[in-house]
């Protein structure tokens, strides 16, 4: 997914994430350093 110049993206990266159901699944389980989780900048 491509974004334009206005939608200006950061991306936060971390070692794990956990899902709805509490579940962590961590990076390297997947074969990844960490995972690039990307958030619209404040302007």
């Amino acid at each position: 997914m491509r974004n334009s110049h206005d939608d200006a993206v950061e991306y936060i990266f971390t070692a794990y994430i956990t899902l709805k159901n509490g579940k962590r699944i961590y990076a390297k389980q997947r074969g990844l350093k960490a995972f690039r989780i990307p958030v619209k900048r404040r302007k």
